[in-house]
Formats: structure tokens, sequence, C-alpha cells
């Protein structure tokens, strides 16, 4: 990945449903020391309109952290309100929106 992270995709035969586990090497301007017990760096999940999930999270209550382009993936960051990091990725265009048809009587 440009941003130097490794990361890999869980997905559960049949699903679309992904978990990404992810760590960024000492160095990089995403890296945090882990420390014992229970941490994690952030839950990760595939959103076919990042921008429209982008500006729901925000509306919620979420922090921006980041937002950036990698290849032809937009990836956003943003903390929730107990300090969880969230990312959502997906194409780095927003889906074309459907206008619907009208009929003719």
């Amino acid at each position: 990945m440009a941003h130097g992270g490794e990361w890999v995709h869980l997905v559960y035969p049949g699903s679309r449903h992904r978990v990404e586990l992810n760590y960024y090497p000492r160095g990089n301007r995403f890296y945090t020391p882990f420390r014992p017990g229970l941490e994690f760096d952030h839950f990760g999940f595939y959103a076919p309109d990042v921008e429209r999930w982008y500006e729901r999270a925000l509306r919620a209550g979420g922090k921006r952290v980041a937002d950036f382009v990698d290849g032809k993936s937009r990836l956003v960051y943003v903390n929730d309100p107990n300090g969880v990091c969230i990312e959502a990725f997906g194409p780095s265009r927003p889906p074309r929106r459907r206008v619907p048809r009208s009929r003719s009587p």
C-alpha cells in the first residue's frame, strides 16, 4: 500500500462481508506501539459509496482522522465517540446514481 501498511482481508465464503487486519511498521505515520492487553488499530470495511458513509459517520459524532486515495480506492478514517478508529474503503469515485425513468401512460 502506498501509505506503508500491510493488510489482509478475511472473507467468509459466500458472503460479501470482509474483515480487514492491518499493521503499520515503526516509522510509518500511522504507527502506534502495541501494549499488553486487547488493543487493536482499527476496524476496516468496504463501503460502495465512501463519501456517503463518511458524511453519515461525521454527522453521528465521528471525528476526522484521515482521508486519502490509494490507487483506485478511497480510504477514510474516523474515531467514534469512544475513540475507536473505523475505516471505510471503496472506489475512489462515487457510484453513479441511477435516475428513475419516467413512464409514459
